[in-house]
């Protein structure tokens, strides 16, 4: 009696894993899109994360941070903040030598041999004249990450003033700075640098003032839509009964609104400053007078067969670089960072 018990509570046992690891099989095959494609979201899913975002309040919800492309996004900023940081200290080799090559005699020699393999002392190879790579990479990212971040701060003050004043006060004013930003646009990036730095030349202060101008009409645009939609809310109507002047009004109470959009707009800014100060240097134009990742693929595109590690390494790092800051900024406005929760 009691072992046809339990072989029967053996067999239930035995169903119930089979049944369960069915259902797990056909889960699975129904929602490979959201095993598989980043940013896929499912309906069910949305709704409990909702439910749990009301019922546990803000101070549980570290698990909006715990994304995949979230952590790739801070680590891989993390790690260019720390080359560009202590650059010196990871750097097997100085600035000097990695910039100035006097190690070997002649420099024809120095050029028809300087593209060796990796190893044991140059982990990743050595480029054009026998330059070390890695040295190279470290040393330039400081340079871009400079030129990208200064270059959007930059726009991004002046462009919060001209949308704001644009978007708040409208008649001649509107009409005069959006043509302006208008005409900015009306070039191309690249192209518009082209022939800023052909005037005045290509050192580093020029390109960094050069892409602020162009950067300013994406964030007033922005501002300037957010806040023609947000002037016109009850509680502004209400500060101007009780008469609060228009510069209280635009920048204690408006602005501070309008802060959600512009966080894709920075990290997209970031990403796209750094992809063109690469398009100047491998157009040659630009990173001649610092060491800058575009400059080295430009002189390393003859040798890509023969010497394949001369071109990757840089392609990664740009690809680390841009794809870090652009998946920061989506990550951020999906977990509604700056967004205010409604219960």
């Amino acid at each position: 009696m009691y072992e046809t018990k339990l072989s029967e509570d053996l067999k239930n046992q035995d169903y119930k894993k089979t049944n369960s690891l069915k259902m797990v099989l056909s889960w699975i095959i129904h929602n490979l899109r959201f095993l598989f494609i980043p940013g896929y979201r499912l309906d069910e899913l949305e709704e409990k994360q909702t439910q749990y975002d009301l019922k546990f309040g803000v101070k549980h919800k570290l698990h909006r941070y715990k994304r995949l492309l979230f952590i790739y996004s801070i680590s891989a900023i993390l790690f260019l903040v720390t080359l560009a940081t202590f650059q010196h200290w990871i750097s097997p080799y100085t600035y000097i030598e990695s910039s100035l090559y006097d190690h070997l005699i002649g420099q024809i020699l120095v050029t028809l041999e300087g593209y060796f393999p990796p190893s044991s002392a140059h982990p990743l190879g050595q480029t054009f004249m026998g330059y070390d790579i890695w040295a190279r990479i470290i040393f330039g990212t400081a340079p871009v990450l400079i030129f990208a971040v200064t270059s959007t701060i930059i726009s991004i003050l002046i462009g919060i003033v001209i949308g704001a004043v644009s978007g708040y006060y409208g008649g001649w004013l509107d009409v005069l700075f959006m043509r302006i930003m208008d005409i900015i646009l009306s070039f191309p990036g690249v192209v518009f640098a082209i022939i800023f730095i052909t005037i005045l030349g290509g050192d580093f202060l020029y390109l960094i003032l050069i892409y602020s101008i162009i950067g300013i009409p994406y964030f007033a645009r922005i501002i300037r839509t957010n806040v023609i939609k947000e002037k016109e809310l009850p509680y502004i109507v209400a500060g101007k009964v009780s008469g609060a002047k228009n510069k209280r009004l635009l920048f204690r109470h408006i602005l501070p609104n309008c802060t959600q959009p512009l966080i894709v707009a920075i990290s997209y800014n970031i990403g796209r400053n750094i992809l063109s100060i690469t398009v100047l240097g491998f157009l040659r134009l630009g990173g001649i007078a610092w060491i800058e990742w575009g400059y080295d693929i430009a002189l390393s595109v003859d040798m890509f067969i023969s010497a394949p590690w001369a071109a990757f390494y840089p392609s990664l790092m740009i690809l680390i670089a841009v794809s870090g800051f652009l998946l920061l900024g989506d990550c951020l406005n999906d977990i509604n960072l700056l967004r205010q929760e409604i219960i």
